[in-house]
This record gives structure tokens, sequence and C-alpha cells, in this order.
């Protein structure tokens, strides 16, 4: 299957005017397409800050992080989500001024994809998710929360990209919206062939991942493999 993300003891310190803080310490693990990861820890342990750096958002101060076998000093970040990664967040993110289906059409319309071509493929990502067609047309605040993540989800399928990184996905959702999303998380790594990375509290998010890693005071351990 192959590895697309290796981080090899990779560290992370926050250089403020005054102190340094060191977030993350020695973190060494490695991602797979095809599998449902959590990232489980305390408010303060790393998780965060370690998904930011899944994201190229930053890159490491100590230590290697390997994307698709390449450093990630090295290529394009911006390419890299646009192309490969994308992310999800407990508060959605979601264009307030774009429908439904246009927001799931953005990302292809960065890559240049034809709009009637987009337009279908929107469409094809919103039925996977399990959205009717009467909400395509709706603004995000005309939505309930749980529509709204299957939106972002959409979203992320959209892009094209072999990973998605979710940052407390289901932490806005009653338990109903919770299970929904997390088959879908499960679908899109076992149907769809991501690698799916979960910052998660939710002991039920974490028991349906297929690998869970546990954070504390920046350090990383494997919980279950």
């Amino acid at each position: 299957m192959g590895k697309i993300i290796e981080a090899e003891n990779i560290g992370y310190v926050y250089q403020s005017k005054y102190q340094k803080t060191k977030a993350l310490t020695g973190v060494s693990c490695s991602f797979e397409r095809g599998k449902v990861y959590a990232i489980t820890g305390k408010s303060g342990s790393g998780k965060s800050t370690f998904l930011s750096l899944l994201a190229g958002l930053d890159v490491p101060t100590e230590g290697n992080l390997y994307i698709d076998g390449k450093e990630i000093r090295e290529i394009d970040r911006d390419a890299y989500r646009m192309n490969l990664a994308s992310v999800i967040y407990q508060a959605f993110h979601l264009f307030p001024l774009l429908t439904v289906l246009e927001n799931v059409m953005f990302p292809m319309g960065l890559q240049h994809v034809p709009k009637k071509e987009a337009k279908e493929r929107a469409h094809d990502f919103l039925a996977k998710v399990g959205l009717p067609d009467t909400l395509y047309g709706k603004m995000p605040n005309m939505i309930s929360g749980g529509e709204q993540q299957r939106v972002a989800i959409a979203r992320a399928m959209a892009s094209g990209g072999q990973i998605l990184l979710a940052d407390e996905p289901t932490g806005n959702l009653d338990s109903q919206n919770e299970a929904v999303i997390v088959e879908l998380l499960g679908k899109m790594a076992h149907e769809e062939n991501y690698a799916v990375i979960v910052v998660t509290h939710n002991e039920k998010v974490a028991e349906a991942a297929d690998v869970v890693y546990g954070m504390l005071d920046g350090r990383l351990e494997v919980v279950r493999a």
C-alpha cells in the first residue's frame, strides 16, 4: 500500500519574542492510504500542532516530514494542499456566500476543471455524502450543522486528493450526525483509498479508527495499531 506520509523524529518549537515553547518532541509515525487514523490527547498536548504540520501550514523545527516520498521543505506546500491534502474543521469553514453546490465546485475551479464537468462531479460527491439535491442551491447558513459537515467532506473529495485531515470533525454535531460523519470518513478511507487522519477527543471516533495514536506533552505513542 505504501506510506503517503512519514514523520521521522520531528519536533516543533513555538518562538515568541520572550520565550520558546516546545510543542512536539521526537514524533515518528507513518500514514497509509486506505486507513483511518485517530490522534487523541488532551488539549494542549500537541495534536493540532501536529495536524498543522501534516497540512503543510508550517514545517518542523527538527526532524523530517515526508509527503509521498518528498521532504516537506522541498515541495510547494500551497500546491500540496490544493492537490493532495484537504483539511476539514469542527467549524466547517464553508464559504458563506456560495451555495452548497458552488462550495463543492470551488476546488475544481482552482484546478481549472471545466465548469460543466465540475458541476456534474459536485453532484456526484454530494450524492456520495448523502445530501439530497434539494439542498444544492441553498447557502450554508440555511442547512444544519451535520449537513454542513457533509458538504465540507464532499468539497474535500472534490479536490481529488489522497489525504484528508480532520480537526475535531464531529465536535459541533449531535450523536446521530456524528455517526454519519464517522461512517463517511471510514468510507473515504476504505472505499475511496484516502489516508484519513482525525484529531479528536471523541471516544466513538477513535473506536472507529483503524489505528489510534495518543499524544501526551508533545510526544506520540501507538495506542492501537
